[in-house]
Protein backbone atom coordinates (compact mmCIF):
# COMPACT_ATOMS: atom_id res chain seq x y z
CA UNK A 1 0.00 0.00 0.00
CA UNK A 2 1.09 3.28 -0.74
CA UNK A 3 1.49 6.16 1.99
CA UNK A 4 3.10 9.00 0.77
CA UNK A 5 4.10 10.51 -1.63
CA UNK A 6 7.01 13.50 -2.32
CA UNK A 7 7.46 15.71 -5.46
CA UNK A 8 9.98 18.10 -6.18
CA UNK A 9 10.45 20.10 -8.75
CA UNK A 10 8.14 18.27 -11.18
CA UNK A 11 6.82 19.66 -14.32
CA UNK A 12 4.62 22.95 -12.46
CA UNK A 13 5.07 21.52 -9.05
CA UNK A 14 7.65 23.02 -7.25
CA UNK A 15 7.67 20.74 -3.76
CA UNK A 16 4.49 19.12 -2.71
CA UNK A 17 3.73 15.99 -0.33
CA UNK A 18 0.68 14.40 0.09
CA UNK A 19 -0.57 11.20 2.45
CA UNK A 20 -2.08 8.39 0.51
CA UNK A 21 -5.38 6.54 2.40
CA UNK A 22 -6.52 2.99 2.28
CA UNK A 23 -9.66 2.63 -0.03
CA UNK A 24 -11.00 4.59 -2.17
CA UNK A 25 -9.62 7.87 -3.07
CA UNK A 26 -10.87 10.16 -5.85
CA UNK A 27 -8.81 12.99 -7.06
CA UNK A 28 -10.63 15.95 -8.84
CA UNK A 29 -9.86 20.19 -9.67
CA UNK A 30 -9.93 21.92 -12.33
CA UNK A 31 -8.74 21.55 -15.59
CA UNK A 32 -4.67 22.04 -15.88
CA UNK A 33 -4.60 22.19 -12.26
CA UNK A 34 -1.76 19.00 -12.29
CA UNK A 35 -3.78 16.25 -11.65
CA UNK A 36 -2.49 14.24 -14.26
CA UNK A 37 0.96 15.50 -13.08
CA UNK A 38 0.73 13.59 -9.88
CA UNK A 39 -0.38 10.74 -10.77
CA UNK A 40 2.95 10.82 -13.72
CA UNK A 41 5.15 11.46 -10.93
CA UNK A 42 3.84 8.98 -8.63
CA UNK A 43 4.02 6.16 -11.83
CA UNK A 44 8.18 7.35 -12.67
CA UNK A 45 8.41 6.89 -8.33
CA UNK A 46 7.36 3.41 -8.83
CA UNK A 47 9.66 2.58 -12.41
CA UNK A 48 7.74 4.58 -14.96
CA UNK A 49 9.01 6.35 -17.78
CA UNK A 50 10.82 9.67 -17.05
CA UNK A 51 11.89 12.12 -19.56
CA UNK A 52 14.38 15.18 -18.84
CA UNK A 53 11.57 17.59 -19.89
CA UNK A 54 10.15 16.73 -16.76
CA UNK A 55 12.34 18.59 -14.64
CA UNK A 56 10.50 21.78 -13.86
CA UNK A 57 12.02 25.03 -15.16
CA UNK A 58 15.36 26.04 -13.87
CA UNK A 59 15.71 23.10 -11.77
CA UNK A 60 19.01 20.92 -12.69
CA UNK A 61 17.09 17.84 -11.18
CA UNK A 62 13.60 16.61 -10.02
CA UNK A 63 13.06 14.55 -6.99
CA UNK A 64 10.19 12.13 -6.62
CA UNK A 65 9.61 9.85 -4.14
CA UNK A 66 6.96 6.93 -2.47
CA UNK A 67 6.28 5.25 0.87
CA UNK A 68 4.76 1.88 0.54
CA UNK A 69 4.19 -0.50 2.79
CA UNK A 70 5.63 -3.69 1.38
CA UNK A 71 4.71 -6.90 3.21
CA UNK A 72 4.51 -5.58 6.12
CA UNK A 73 7.82 -3.25 6.05
CA UNK A 74 7.88 0.26 5.28
CA UNK A 75 9.93 0.94 2.29
CA UNK A 76 10.89 4.07 0.67
CA UNK A 77 11.58 4.35 -3.10
CA UNK A 78 12.98 7.43 -4.85
CA UNK A 79 14.27 8.51 -8.14
CA UNK A 80 16.23 11.42 -9.40
CA UNK A 81 15.74 13.22 -12.90
CA UNK A 82 18.16 15.31 -14.25
CA UNK A 83 17.98 18.25 -16.99
CA UNK A 84 21.14 16.22 -18.51
CA UNK A 85 18.96 12.88 -18.58
CA UNK A 86 20.42 10.60 -16.68
CA UNK A 87 18.31 9.23 -13.93
CA UNK A 88 19.48 7.43 -10.30
CA UNK A 89 17.07 5.69 -7.99
CA UNK A 90 16.74 4.42 -4.45
CA UNK A 91 15.63 1.75 -2.51
CA UNK A 92 15.62 2.87 1.54
CA UNK A 93 18.22 5.52 0.70
CA UNK A 94 20.64 2.83 -0.98
CA UNK A 95 21.53 2.85 -4.87
CA UNK A 96 20.31 0.33 -7.02
CA UNK A 97 20.65 0.01 -10.73
CA UNK A 98 18.01 0.51 -12.90
CA UNK A 99 16.59 -2.94 -14.04
CA UNK A 100 16.63 -4.16 -10.55
CA UNK A 101 14.84 -1.05 -9.17
CA UNK A 102 12.00 -1.60 -12.00
CA UNK A 103 12.17 -5.39 -11.01
CA UNK A 104 11.63 -4.09 -7.44
CA UNK A 105 8.22 -2.43 -8.25
CA UNK A 106 7.01 -4.09 -11.07
CA UNK A 107 3.90 -5.38 -8.95
CA UNK A 108 3.67 -2.84 -6.39
CA UNK A 109 0.77 -0.71 -8.26
CA UNK A 110 -0.87 -0.75 -11.75
CA UNK A 111 -1.39 2.22 -13.72
CA UNK A 112 -5.04 2.02 -16.14
CA UNK A 113 -4.50 4.24 -18.72
CA UNK A 114 -0.63 4.15 -18.99
CA UNK A 115 -0.16 0.65 -21.35
CA UNK A 116 3.33 0.37 -19.65
CA UNK A 117 3.08 0.27 -16.28
CA UNK A 118 -0.20 -2.47 -16.47
CA UNK A 119 0.76 -5.24 -14.95
CA UNK A 120 -2.29 -7.53 -16.53
CA UNK A 121 -1.51 -5.79 -19.58
CA UNK A 122 1.73 -7.96 -20.14
CA UNK A 123 0.38 -11.34 -21.68
CA UNK A 124 2.98 -13.33 -19.86
CA UNK A 125 1.20 -12.36 -16.52
CA UNK A 126 -2.39 -13.93 -17.88
CA UNK A 127 -1.57 -17.69 -16.75
CA UNK A 128 -0.97 -16.55 -13.42
CA UNK A 129 -4.12 -14.49 -13.14
CA UNK A 130 -5.96 -17.98 -14.31
CA UNK A 131 -3.87 -19.82 -11.98
CA UNK A 132 -5.19 -17.90 -8.81
CA UNK A 133 -8.69 -17.84 -9.98
CA UNK A 134 -8.60 -21.81 -10.06
CA UNK A 135 -7.05 -21.93 -6.59
CA UNK A 136 -4.46 -24.69 -8.39
CA UNK A 137 -1.22 -22.55 -7.40
CA UNK A 138 -0.34 -25.51 -5.51
CA UNK A 139 -0.47 -27.81 -8.67
CA UNK A 140 1.13 -25.50 -10.14
CA UNK A 141 4.33 -25.68 -8.31
CA UNK A 142 4.03 -29.50 -8.09
CA UNK A 143 4.26 -29.12 -11.59
CA UNK A 144 7.00 -26.45 -11.77
CA UNK A 145 9.02 -28.85 -9.14
CA UNK A 146 8.61 -31.65 -11.20
CA UNK A 147 9.79 -29.64 -14.27
CA UNK A 148 12.69 -28.40 -12.62
CA UNK A 149 13.58 -32.00 -11.58
CA UNK A 150 13.08 -33.51 -15.22
CA UNK A 151 15.46 -30.58 -16.52
CA UNK A 152 17.99 -31.44 -13.82
CA UNK A 153 17.98 -35.24 -14.86
CA UNK A 154 17.95 -34.52 -18.96
CA UNK A 155 21.41 -32.79 -18.18
CA UNK A 156 22.76 -35.04 -16.81
CA UNK A 157 21.69 -37.94 -19.01
CA UNK A 158 22.91 -35.75 -21.83
CA UNK A 159 26.45 -35.33 -20.00
CA UNK A 160 26.83 -39.02 -19.28
CA UNK A 161 25.65 -39.94 -23.32
CA UNK A 162 28.01 -37.46 -24.27
CA UNK A 163 30.68 -39.13 -22.25
CA UNK A 164 30.28 -42.40 -23.35
CA UNK A 165 30.45 -41.22 -26.96
CA UNK A 166 33.82 -40.24 -26.22
CA UNK A 167 34.30 -42.94 -23.42
CA UNK A 168 36.60 -45.72 -25.39
CA UNK A 169 38.29 -42.67 -26.58
CA UNK A 170 38.86 -41.45 -23.11
CA UNK A 171 39.57 -44.49 -21.66
CA UNK A 172 42.41 -45.89 -23.79
CA UNK A 173 44.11 -42.47 -23.00
CA UNK A 174 43.29 -42.69 -19.29
CA UNK A 175 45.07 -46.22 -19.50
CA UNK A 176 48.26 -45.60 -21.70
CA UNK A 177 48.42 -42.44 -18.70
CA UNK A 178 48.05 -44.30 -15.91
CA UNK A 179 50.24 -46.78 -17.37
CA UNK A 180 52.69 -44.81 -18.04
CA UNK A 181 53.21 -43.40 -14.53
CA UNK A 182 52.53 -46.94 -12.91
CA UNK A 183 55.93 -48.15 -15.32
CA UNK A 184 58.31 -45.24 -13.90
CA UNK A 185 56.30 -45.21 -10.46
CA UNK A 186 58.28 -42.23 -9.33
CA UNK A 187 58.69 -41.39 -5.13
CA UNK A 188 58.39 -38.34 -3.59
CA UNK A 189 62.28 -36.25 -3.42
CA UNK A 190 63.89 -39.23 -5.46
CA UNK A 191 64.30 -36.21 -8.39
CA UNK A 192 66.24 -34.64 -5.65
CA UNK A 193 68.04 -37.47 -4.92
CA UNK A 194 68.74 -38.81 -8.81
CA UNK A 195 70.13 -34.82 -9.27
CA UNK A 196 72.49 -35.48 -6.65
CA UNK A 197 73.78 -38.79 -7.54
CA UNK A 198 73.95 -37.71 -11.13
CA UNK A 199 76.23 -35.12 -10.09
CA UNK A 200 78.30 -37.15 -8.61
CA UNK A 201 78.98 -40.13 -11.17
CA UNK A 202 79.05 -37.60 -13.79
CA UNK A 203 82.40 -36.02 -12.32
CA UNK A 204 83.91 -39.12 -10.67
CA UNK A 205 87.60 -39.03 -12.90
CA UNK A 206 88.01 -35.24 -11.68
CA UNK A 207 86.68 -36.45 -7.97
CA UNK A 208 89.20 -39.35 -7.92
CA UNK A 209 92.21 -37.31 -10.19
CA UNK A 210 91.99 -34.72 -7.63
CA UNK A 211 91.96 -36.29 -4.53
CA UNK A 212 94.83 -38.32 -5.36
CA UNK A 213 96.87 -35.33 -6.42
CA UNK A 214 95.83 -33.70 -2.98
CA UNK A 215 96.85 -36.71 -1.18
CA UNK A 216 100.26 -36.87 -2.93
CA UNK A 217 100.70 -33.35 -1.23
CA UNK A 218 100.01 -33.91 1.82
CA UNK A 219 101.88 -37.32 2.50
CA UNK A 220 103.61 -39.22 -0.57
CA UNK A 221 105.84 -36.89 -2.31
CA UNK A 222 109.10 -36.08 -0.35
CA UNK A 223 108.47 -32.89 0.15
CA UNK A 224 105.11 -33.66 1.45
CA UNK A 225 103.04 -31.48 4.04
CA UNK A 226 103.80 -34.63 6.61
CA UNK A 227 107.36 -34.77 5.62
CA UNK A 228 107.90 -30.95 6.44
CA UNK A 229 106.16 -31.58 9.51
CA UNK A 230 107.84 -34.48 10.58
CA UNK A 231 111.17 -31.96 9.90
CA UNK A 232 109.89 -29.36 11.75
CA UNK A 233 108.71 -31.50 14.51
CA UNK A 234 112.87 -32.81 14.91
CA UNK A 235 113.84 -29.52 15.06
CA UNK A 236 111.65 -28.11 17.72
CA UNK A 237 112.56 -31.24 20.19
CA UNK A 238 116.27 -30.52 19.45
CA UNK A 239 115.65 -27.07 20.67
CA UNK A 240 113.38 -27.85 23.25
CA UNK A 241 116.45 -29.21 25.42
CA UNK A 242 117.04 -25.51 25.83
CA UNK A 243 113.76 -23.90 26.28
CA UNK A 244 111.04 -25.46 28.11
CA UNK A 245 108.60 -22.87 26.46
CA UNK A 246 108.90 -24.25 22.87
CA UNK A 247 107.27 -27.72 23.95
CA UNK A 248 103.88 -26.44 23.21
CA UNK A 249 104.33 -25.68 19.70
CA UNK A 250 106.00 -29.45 19.79
CA UNK A 251 102.52 -30.42 20.86
CA UNK A 252 100.54 -28.68 17.96
CA UNK A 253 102.59 -29.91 14.93
CA UNK A 254 102.48 -32.64 16.57
CA UNK A 255 98.08 -33.17 16.56
CA UNK A 256 98.26 -31.77 12.56
CA UNK A 257 100.90 -33.63 11.62
CA UNK A 258 98.23 -36.55 12.97
CA UNK A 259 95.62 -35.20 11.49
CA UNK A 260 97.42 -35.02 7.75
CA UNK A 261 98.04 -38.72 7.94
CA UNK A 262 93.81 -39.24 9.05
CA UNK A 263 92.80 -36.79 6.03
CA UNK A 264 95.00 -38.76 3.93
CA UNK A 265 94.39 -42.56 4.74
CA UNK A 266 90.40 -41.33 4.24
CA UNK A 267 91.02 -39.70 1.23
CA UNK A 268 92.89 -42.72 -0.25
CA UNK A 269 89.68 -44.83 1.37
CA UNK A 270 87.32 -42.54 -0.84
CA UNK A 271 89.40 -43.02 -4.10
CA UNK A 272 89.51 -46.59 -3.28
CA UNK A 273 85.70 -46.49 -2.90
CA UNK A 274 84.96 -45.27 -6.61
CA UNK A 275 83.84 -47.57 -9.03
CA UNK A 276 83.06 -45.90 -12.78
CA UNK A 277 80.44 -48.04 -13.45
CA UNK A 278 79.14 -46.64 -16.62
CA UNK A 279 76.04 -48.54 -16.65
CA UNK A 280 75.37 -47.30 -13.22
CA UNK A 281 75.67 -43.45 -14.17
CA UNK A 282 73.21 -44.10 -17.52
CA UNK A 283 70.88 -45.90 -15.37
CA UNK A 284 70.52 -42.89 -13.07
CA UNK A 285 71.12 -40.41 -15.92
CA UNK A 286 67.64 -42.56 -17.71
CA UNK A 287 65.97 -42.77 -14.56
CA UNK A 288 66.09 -39.05 -14.07
CA UNK A 289 65.23 -38.36 -17.01
CA UNK A 290 61.99 -39.99 -17.29
CA UNK A 291 60.75 -38.56 -13.93
CA UNK A 292 62.21 -35.10 -15.31
CA UNK A 293 59.43 -35.70 -18.49
CA UNK A 294 56.74 -37.02 -16.05
CA UNK A 295 56.92 -33.94 -14.31
CA UNK A 296 56.46 -31.91 -17.73
CA UNK A 297 53.38 -33.96 -18.68
CA UNK A 298 51.79 -34.23 -15.41
CA UNK A 299 52.09 -30.56 -13.47
CA UNK A 300 55.92 -30.04 -12.73
CA UNK A 301 56.33 -32.26 -9.58
CA UNK A 302 56.25 -35.32 -8.39
CA UNK A 303 53.60 -34.15 -6.36
CA UNK A 304 51.44 -33.31 -9.15
CA UNK A 305 51.91 -36.80 -11.02
CA UNK A 306 50.49 -38.57 -8.03
CA UNK A 307 47.72 -36.48 -8.09
CA UNK A 308 46.73 -37.17 -11.74
CA UNK A 309 47.08 -40.68 -11.60
CA UNK A 310 44.64 -40.94 -8.29
CA UNK A 311 42.38 -37.97 -10.68
CA UNK A 312 42.68 -40.53 -13.88
CA UNK A 313 42.06 -44.10 -11.65
CA UNK A 314 38.81 -42.09 -10.60
CA UNK A 315 37.69 -40.91 -13.71
CA UNK A 316 38.38 -44.68 -15.52
CA UNK A 317 36.03 -45.85 -12.94
CA UNK A 318 33.49 -43.25 -13.63
CA UNK A 319 33.81 -44.46 -17.44
CA UNK A 320 33.29 -47.99 -16.56
CA UNK A 321 30.04 -47.01 -14.87
CA UNK A 322 28.52 -44.73 -17.27
CA UNK A 323 26.20 -47.88 -18.86
CA UNK A 324 24.76 -48.22 -15.16
CA UNK A 325 23.96 -44.67 -14.67
CA UNK A 326 22.65 -43.96 -18.08
CA UNK A 327 20.41 -46.96 -17.44
CA UNK A 328 19.80 -45.52 -14.07
CA UNK A 329 18.99 -41.66 -15.74
CA UNK A 330 16.99 -42.73 -18.11
CA UNK A 331 14.49 -44.54 -15.85
CA UNK A 332 14.36 -41.87 -13.45
CA UNK A 333 13.76 -39.02 -16.46
CA UNK A 334 10.79 -41.43 -17.76
CA UNK A 335 8.95 -41.29 -14.37
CA UNK A 336 9.31 -37.81 -14.24
CA UNK A 337 8.21 -36.74 -17.84
CA UNK A 338 4.84 -39.54 -16.65
CA UNK A 339 4.32 -37.37 -13.78
CA UNK A 340 4.66 -34.46 -15.38
CA UNK A 341 2.39 -35.24 -18.38
CA UNK A 342 0.11 -36.51 -15.88
CA UNK A 343 -0.21 -33.10 -13.31
CA UNK A 344 0.16 -30.88 -16.93
CA UNK A 345 -3.21 -32.68 -18.18
CA UNK A 346 -4.79 -31.92 -14.93
CA UNK A 347 -4.04 -27.93 -14.56
CA UNK A 348 -5.04 -28.23 -18.72
CA UNK A 349 -8.60 -29.71 -17.37
CA UNK A 350 -8.91 -27.19 -14.24
CA UNK A 351 -7.75 -23.97 -16.65
CA UNK A 352 -10.27 -25.29 -19.55
CA UNK A 353 -13.08 -25.45 -17.18
CA UNK A 354 -12.65 -22.11 -15.33
CA UNK A 355 -11.68 -20.50 -18.30
CA UNK A 356 -14.97 -20.03 -18.88
CA UNK A 357 -16.49 -19.14 -15.61
CA UNK A 358 -14.10 -16.16 -15.53
CA UNK A 359 -14.85 -15.06 -18.99
CA UNK A 360 -18.55 -15.37 -18.06
CA UNK A 361 -17.76 -13.19 -14.59
CA UNK A 362 -15.94 -10.39 -16.57
CA UNK A 363 -18.53 -9.95 -19.04
CA UNK A 364 -20.70 -9.29 -16.44
CA UNK A 365 -19.10 -6.69 -14.60
CA UNK A 366 -18.20 -5.13 -18.04
CA UNK A 367 -22.46 -5.29 -19.00
CA UNK A 368 -22.14 -3.25 -15.54
CA UNK A 369 -20.03 -0.42 -16.74
CA UNK A 370 -21.80 0.27 -20.09
CA UNK A 371 -20.12 -2.15 -22.31
CA UNK A 372 -22.96 -4.13 -22.91
CA UNK A 373 -22.33 -6.56 -25.70
CA UNK A 374 -18.31 -6.79 -24.94
CA UNK A 375 -16.59 -9.85 -25.73
CA UNK A 376 -14.00 -11.58 -23.21
CA UNK A 377 -11.97 -14.95 -23.73
CA UNK A 378 -9.26 -16.90 -22.16
CA UNK A 379 -7.35 -18.65 -24.98
CA UNK A 380 -5.79 -21.53 -24.02
CA UNK A 381 -3.24 -22.77 -26.76
CA UNK A 382 -0.37 -24.67 -26.73
CA UNK A 383 2.80 -24.46 -29.12
CA UNK A 384 3.67 -27.75 -31.13
CA UNK A 385 7.31 -28.84 -30.93
CA UNK A 386 9.00 -32.12 -32.15
CA UNK A 387 11.50 -32.44 -29.57
CA UNK A 388 9.46 -32.37 -26.90
CA UNK A 389 9.06 -35.06 -24.57
CA UNK A 390 5.19 -34.33 -23.64
CA UNK A 391 2.36 -34.25 -25.51
CA UNK A 392 -1.17 -32.97 -25.67
CA UNK A 393 -4.19 -34.35 -27.74
CA UNK A 394 -1.27 -36.95 -29.43
CA UNK A 395 0.94 -34.21 -30.96
CA UNK A 396 4.31 -33.12 -29.17
CA UNK A 397 4.30 -29.76 -27.57
CA UNK A 398 6.32 -27.61 -25.98
CA UNK A 399 6.66 -27.46 -22.29
CA UNK A 400 7.55 -25.59 -18.90
CA UNK A 401 7.16 -24.15 -15.32
CA UNK A 402 3.78 -24.10 -15.77
CA UNK A 403 2.87 -27.15 -18.27
CA UNK A 404 2.07 -26.87 -21.53
CA UNK A 405 -0.65 -24.52 -21.26
CA UNK A 406 -0.17 -20.72 -23.03
CA UNK A 407 -3.10 -18.26 -21.86
CA UNK A 408 -3.86 -14.75 -23.47
CA UNK A 409 -6.99 -12.76 -22.48
CA UNK A 410 -8.67 -11.87 -25.65
CA UNK A 411 -11.79 -8.65 -25.88
CA UNK A 412 -13.74 -7.67 -28.31
CA UNK A 413 -15.16 -4.61 -26.37
CA UNK A 414 -18.13 -3.71 -29.25
CA UNK A 415 -20.75 -6.22 -30.61
CA UNK A 416 -19.93 -7.55 -34.13
CA UNK A 417 -16.18 -6.95 -33.67
CA UNK A 418 -13.95 -10.29 -33.44
CA UNK A 419 -12.07 -10.70 -30.17
CA UNK A 420 -8.63 -9.36 -30.21
CA UNK A 421 -5.63 -9.59 -27.97
CA UNK A 422 -5.78 -7.62 -24.45
CA UNK A 423 -2.07 -5.90 -24.73
CA UNK A 424 -3.75 -4.63 -28.29
CA UNK A 425 -6.48 -2.98 -27.13
CA UNK A 426 -6.44 1.03 -27.27
CA UNK A 427 -5.91 3.09 -24.28
CA UNK A 428 -7.87 5.50 -22.26
CA UNK A 429 -11.30 5.33 -20.12
CA UNK A 430 -12.25 2.16 -22.23
CA UNK A 431 -9.13 0.62 -21.25
CA UNK A 432 -9.46 1.68 -17.44
CA UNK A 433 -13.09 0.16 -17.30
CA UNK A 434 -11.79 -3.35 -19.37
CA UNK A 435 -9.05 -2.97 -16.32
CA UNK A 436 -12.04 -2.21 -13.49
CA UNK A 437 -13.89 -5.20 -14.90
CA UNK A 438 -11.30 -7.36 -14.65
CA UNK A 439 -9.83 -6.31 -11.27
CA UNK A 440 -12.89 -6.69 -10.18
CA UNK A 441 -13.19 -10.60 -11.11
CA UNK A 442 -9.91 -10.84 -10.13
CA UNK A 443 -9.23 -8.84 -7.17
CA UNK A 444 -8.75 -12.09 -4.69
CA UNK A 445 -5.47 -13.46 -7.06
CA UNK A 446 -4.21 -9.76 -8.14
CA UNK A 447 -0.82 -9.10 -6.78
CA UNK A 448 -1.05 -5.82 -6.86
CA UNK A 449 -2.51 -3.94 -4.08
CA UNK A 450 -2.60 -0.13 -5.32
CA UNK A 451 -4.49 0.74 -8.67
CA UNK A 452 -4.68 3.92 -9.99
CA UNK A 453 -7.41 4.60 -12.66
CA UNK A 454 -6.81 7.62 -14.94
CA UNK A 455 -9.58 8.80 -17.60
CA UNK A 456 -11.69 5.80 -16.11
CA UNK A 457 -14.93 8.34 -16.84
CA UNK A 458 -14.26 8.44 -20.23
CA UNK A 459 -17.90 8.49 -21.93
CA UNK A 460 -19.59 7.74 -19.11
CA UNK A 461 -22.97 9.06 -17.81
CA UNK A 462 -26.08 8.64 -15.94
CA UNK A 463 -26.55 5.09 -14.79
CA UNK A 464 -23.44 3.41 -16.20
CA UNK A 465 -21.44 6.24 -14.33
CA UNK A 466 -23.15 4.63 -10.96
CA UNK A 467 -22.27 1.30 -11.76
CA UNK A 468 -18.35 2.31 -12.55
CA UNK A 469 -18.81 4.31 -8.82
CA UNK A 470 -19.99 1.06 -7.09
CA UNK A 471 -17.40 -1.18 -8.72
CA UNK A 472 -14.59 1.10 -7.59
CA UNK A 473 -15.88 1.51 -4.32
CA UNK A 474 -16.56 -2.44 -3.90
CA UNK A 475 -13.15 -3.41 -5.76
CA UNK A 476 -11.59 -0.17 -2.87
CA UNK A 477 -12.45 -2.95 -0.27
CA UNK A 478 -9.63 -4.99 -0.55
CA UNK A 479 -7.36 -2.69 -2.82
CA UNK A 480 -5.85 0.59 -2.23
CA UNK A 481 -7.76 2.43 -4.98
CA UNK A 482 -6.87 5.95 -6.59
CA UNK A 483 -9.04 7.70 -9.09
CA UNK A 484 -9.09 10.89 -11.03
CA UNK A 485 -12.53 11.38 -12.28
CA UNK A 486 -14.72 14.35 -13.31
CA UNK A 487 -18.14 12.17 -12.32
CA UNK A 488 -19.79 13.55 -9.23
CA UNK A 489 -21.08 9.73 -9.29
CA UNK A 490 -17.80 8.36 -8.72
CA UNK A 491 -16.98 11.57 -6.32
CA UNK A 492 -19.56 11.65 -4.01
CA UNK A 493 -18.88 7.44 -3.17
CA UNK A 494 -15.24 7.70 -2.33
CA UNK A 495 -13.86 7.44 0.86
CA UNK A 496 -11.37 10.43 1.23
CA UNK A 497 -11.15 13.02 -1.84
CA UNK A 498 -8.22 15.04 -2.75
CA UNK A 499 -8.52 18.43 -4.53
CA UNK A 500 -6.02 19.84 -6.44
CA UNK A 501 -5.48 23.70 -7.36
CA UNK A 502 -2.93 26.00 -8.63
CA UNK A 503 -2.20 29.84 -8.10
CA UNK A 504 0.25 31.68 -10.08
CA UNK A 505 2.16 34.49 -7.31
CA UNK A 506 4.56 37.09 -9.51
CA UNK A 507 4.31 34.64 -12.69
CA UNK A 508 5.19 32.00 -10.37
CA UNK A 509 2.54 28.83 -10.43
CA UNK A 510 2.36 26.60 -7.16
CA UNK A 511 0.64 23.15 -7.04
CA UNK A 512 -1.86 22.82 -4.02
CA UNK A 513 -3.63 19.26 -2.91
CA UNK A 514 -5.52 19.07 0.23
CA UNK A 515 -7.96 16.46 1.70
CA UNK A 516 -11.78 17.88 1.94
CA UNK A 517 -13.70 17.87 4.74
CA UNK A 518 -17.61 16.81 4.15
CA UNK A 519 -18.76 20.42 3.70
CA UNK A 520 -15.95 21.03 1.14
CA UNK A 521 -16.56 17.74 -0.67
CA UNK A 522 -20.42 19.36 -1.33
CA UNK A 523 -18.85 22.32 -2.80
CA UNK A 524 -16.76 20.06 -4.83
CA UNK A 525 -19.14 17.78 -6.29
CA UNK A 526 -21.20 20.63 -7.19
CA UNK A 527 -19.03 22.10 -9.11
CA UNK A 528 -18.53 18.44 -10.99
CA UNK A 529 -22.24 18.83 -11.53
CA UNK A 530 -22.20 22.14 -12.67
CA UNK A 531 -19.45 23.47 -13.88
CA UNK A 532 -17.06 26.40 -11.21
CA UNK A 533 -20.33 28.81 -10.56
CA UNK A 534 -22.22 26.72 -8.07
CA UNK A 535 -25.36 28.10 -6.58
CA UNK A 536 -27.24 27.74 -3.42
CA UNK A 537 -29.83 25.58 -5.17
CA UNK A 538 -26.92 23.54 -6.95
CA UNK A 539 -25.38 22.73 -3.49
CA UNK A 540 -28.73 21.70 -1.96
CA UNK A 541 -29.35 19.72 -4.90
CA UNK A 542 -25.81 18.18 -4.44
CA UNK A 543 -26.25 17.53 -0.67
CA UNK A 544 -29.55 15.57 -1.35
CA UNK A 545 -27.96 13.39 -4.27
CA UNK A 546 -25.24 12.49 -1.56
CA UNK A 547 -27.40 11.45 1.26
CA UNK A 548 -29.37 9.71 -1.53
CA UNK A 549 -26.57 7.93 -2.91
CA UNK A 550 -24.92 6.80 0.84
CA UNK A 551 -27.74 5.63 1.87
Amino acid sequence: MIRRLFIKDFAIIRQLAIDINNGLTVITGETGAGKSIILKSLGIALGGKQDKLDVRSGQDKTVVEVELTVDGKEKIFRRLIYKSGRTRSFIDDEPIIEMDFRNSVLSLADFHGQHEQQYIMDASTHIYFLDSFCNSEDLVKKIGNTFSESRQIIQDLNQAIELQTDAENRKELLQFQIQEIQLINPQIDEDIILGKEFKRLNHVEELVSTVQNLNQSLTEHDHSIYQQLASALNELNRLSKYDDSLKPYIESIDQASISIQDASAGMIQYVESFELDQDHLQKVEERLYAIESLKRKYGGSIASVQSFIQEAENEMNQLKGLDSKIADLELEKELLITRYQKLADQINAIRTKFSLKIASQIETEMVQLNMAGSKFEVRIHQQEDSQSAIQFQNKLVKYGEKGYDQVEFFLSANPGEPPKPLTKVASGGEVSRIMLAIKSVLKKSDPVETLVFDEIDSGLSGQAADKVAEALLKLSKDKQVICITHLPQIALRANHHLYIHKKTINEQTSVNAVYLDNKEKVQAIAELFSGERVTEEGLTSTKKFMDQALG
